[in-house]
């Protein structure tokens, strides 16, 4: 798996309870990503994510290892313009669990849960995790995932990525600067409302 940076694991995002993003037809259409890992010295990150054919939107779930505090932990982040309140997550038929405290920001909303070895081999165990947010109005997102490959690639090798330098003038950077910005509107959700 390439990624930049463990953040690229955590954009997550869908709006209303039928799986839209900022009633733009594009966040719907969503692209299913496979688990992968990625580590960054002594924390590894492994990840599941779907990303809309707009920004932001999208769906995911990460689990976070820090083998110095040994700490593991379970993220969810939506990226949405909403704000949304409660967020769960449902393995297989079980009950749902509460996730608590979620934050948001102009990104999105995300929360974490601290989970144990005994969660994790029930991951691996199991078949499906849905993860769902509910906003002020009650509308539920629910975005759920298989957890076929899960047990391998959290148990396999994470990938590294190397930093890259470079160096690029002053100008040159105004220029990716401004293609940069380009591209993101055009890429941007729109509100159709």
């Amino acid at each position: 798996m390439k990624l930049s940076c463990a953040v690229s694991l955590l954009l997550i995002a869908l709006n209303g309870s039928t799986g839209k993003a900022a009633d733009d037809p594009r966040a719907a259409q969503l692209k299913y990503e496979p688990w992968g890992k990625s580590c960054l010295a002594k924390s590894c990150f492994v990840g599941i994510w779907a990303r809309g054919a707009c920004m932001p939107s999208g769906g995911g779930v990460v689990i976070s290892v820090d083998q110095d505090s040994k700490s593991v932990n379970l993220g969810v982040n939506f990226s949405t313009r909403r704000r949304l309140g409660a967020f769960s997550i449902q393995i297989d038929q079980d009950d749902p669990i509460a996730i608590p405290d979620p934050t948001c920001d102009q990104y999105g909303c995300r929360a974490k849960l601290q989970i144990d070895d005994a969660f994790i081999e029930r991951l691996k165990r199991s078949k499906t995790i849905a993860i769902e947010a509910t906003d002020a109005a009650r509308q539920k997102t629910t975005l759920s995932f298989a957890l076929a490959d899960f047990a391998n690639v959290y148990d396999g090798p994470g990938f590294e990525p190397k930093a890259r330098e470079e160096v690029i003038s002053t100008e040159e950077m105004k220029e990716r600067v401004r293609r940069w910005e380009e591209e993101r509107k055009a890429f941007e959700c729109r509100d159709t409302e």
